[in-house]
């Protein structure tokens, strides 16, 4: 997702009205690389917003956010998002 314009993959005009989205996101915002990644001896690459971030970009598509989990992992974590997308007449 390019951070500097997300409209385009939040906005999510693939997703019919009243469908679910899930999505797990970086919950501080980094950008930095794993020289060793899952010890497989190649570089992963990694750029992401913070969690308050995504959940402004996710209710800008016009999805609500039904719920938010912090997901622990090593030092720091993810954002796990449950959002959808309102039904006619909502």
């Amino acid at each position: 997702m390019d951070i500097d314009d997300p409209k385009d993959v939040v906005r999510a005009t693939w997703l019919r009205p009243g469908g679910w989205f899930l999505g797990t996101t970086g919950h501080s915002a980094w950008t930095g690389t794993d020289e060793d990644w899952l010890g497989g001896g190649v570089a992963m690459w990694w750029s992401h917003a913070d969690s308050a971030t995504y959940r402004d970009w996710l209710i800008g598509a016009g999805l609500t956010v039904e719920g938010e989990e912090f997901v622990p992992e090593g030092d720091g974590g993810h954002a796990l998002f449950w959002a959808r997308r309102p039904s006619a007449g909502e």
